[in-house]
């Protein structure tokens, strides 16, 4: 493995292809527009942050007003590692020019291309396609992109040091504390009523962490790669982000002695050995909120004869994920959705603003008060209280 931390940013992330870019389609209005949005999404108000991202066309799509619109729907119930996140999902996003931030983007970006898409950009290179598509894709979906920038090259430390101000910085003194944090090999022993447990494998410790879903993205042997980082709530401790499932073999390794880029190690060797796939790195759902991918939210909460129709919705733009969650709320409600280990999908819904606003408005009769009470306590923050909340609308609709 190679040393993540180059001297200098360079390579292929500085601009090249064919073909109309979004940077051609941008007018003098369009980018006054996005340095606002940035400007308000790093002083933590999502709102202002959301007005101005989705007054440029090209961005009314994409996946990150997903997550500000998720923000805003949340922005009176943010819990300190909601903050937290919200700084690491930030910091892999500055194009500052002149700053240090922006060294750590184009180092990171430059380094997990060589490292892991070394062949789709020789195969970009002699086909004549846009490479830029791929590098574009890196930067907004892969794991390991975003585990470099942010940890391993320190992009969150420089955000935190330099650009997040105002309420997000206010939000951020538990951010601080991730600092340092390492990726680790973990086995999800148990998930359910007392939580995720898994076993560090680094020492064979267990460990109960905040429950977000991570335990579902296991196979049946339940092995994960991820960061620990302290929750600011009880339990202590949570993946900084989704955590990855991966082989025995490669959790193992990314668990072996003190080099800080051991996982990254592991995951090539998998890659090049053939135990992993390639495409495990990337995801278009970079949910905050929740360990829960949205399309999983979307399968749990979609017949299986309807799915493949929604999923075309989907595609076209409709927002099917928001009707999934309402979906899986009134399951819940109806007292038909499923067991307490279930109850992550549950938190996914209820955090969803479509979601929540539906159940706000259609399931708060007193026969589902008894319901929300069963799931709240199986939660952590924010979802728990937008449950308490809808069992209180039940009861108060009995009065």
């Amino acid at each position: 493995m190679t040393d993540p931390r180059p001297s200098s940013p360079s390579g292929p992330s500085r601009g090249f292809g064919r073909g109309p870019r979004i940077s051609d389609l941008m007018t003098r209005e369009y980018d006054a527009f996005v340095a606002s949005a940035l400007a308000a999404e790093r002083a933590g108000d999502a709102e202002t942050a959301l007005e101005y991202h989705q007054g440029v066309p090209m961005f009314r799509r994409s996946a990150h007003r997903v997550v500000l619109a998720q923000l805003v729907d949340l922005s009176a119930e943010m819990t300190p590692w909601l903050w937290a996140r919200w700084a690491a999902y930030q910091c892999t996003r500055v194009e500052d020019a002149g700053t240090s931030c922006r060294e750590s983007t184009r180092s990171a970006l430059d380094y997990t291309l060589r490292m892991f898409y070394a062949e789709q950009m020789r195969h970009a290179f002699d086909t004549g396609a846009d490479p830029i598509r791929l590098v574009s894709g890196v930067q907004g979906e892969d794991w390991a992109y975003h585990q470099i920038c942010t940890f391993e090259l320190d992009g969150l430390e420089r955000f935190l040091n330099t650009l997040a101000g105002g309420r997000l910085a206010d939000g951020c003194a538990l951010a601080r504390e991730w600092v340092g944090a390492r990726v680790g090999g973990f086995r999800v022993l148990s998930t359910g009523p007392d939580g995720l447990v898994v076993r560090d494998l680094a020492d064979g410790h267990s460990v109960q962490l905040l429950d977000l879903g991570a335990g579902l993205l296991a196979d049946a042997d339940g092995w994960l790669i991820g960061r620990l980082v302290p929750s600011g709530t009880t339990p202590a401790l949570m993946f900084d982000t989704r955590p990855l499932p991966v082989d025995a073999q490669t959790a193992l390794q990314a668990s072996t002695g003190d080099r800080r880029g051991a996982w990254i190690t592991a995951l090539e060797t998998a890659f090049a050995e053939g135990r992993l796939d390639r495409s495990l790195l990337r995801s278009e759902d970079r949910e905050l909120v929740t360990d829960v991918p949205s399309l999983q939210l979307l399968e749990r909460g979609t017949p299986p004869d309807a799915l493949a129709s929604t999923l075309r919705q989907l595609a076209q733009g409709r927002d099917e994920i928001g009707r999934a969650a309402y979906r899986v709320l009134r399951a819940a409600a109806e007292g038909s959705f499923g067991t307490d280990e279930h109850a992550p999908y549950v938190a996914a819904a209820v955090v969803n603003p479509h979601g929540f606003a539906e159940a706000g408005r259609l399931l708060v009769a007193p026969a589902h008060r008894a319901a929300w009470e069963r799931w709240a306590p199986l939660v952590p923050e924010p979802a728990r209280g937008r449950l308490a909340r809808l069992a209180a609308l039940s009861a108060a609709a009995a009065a």
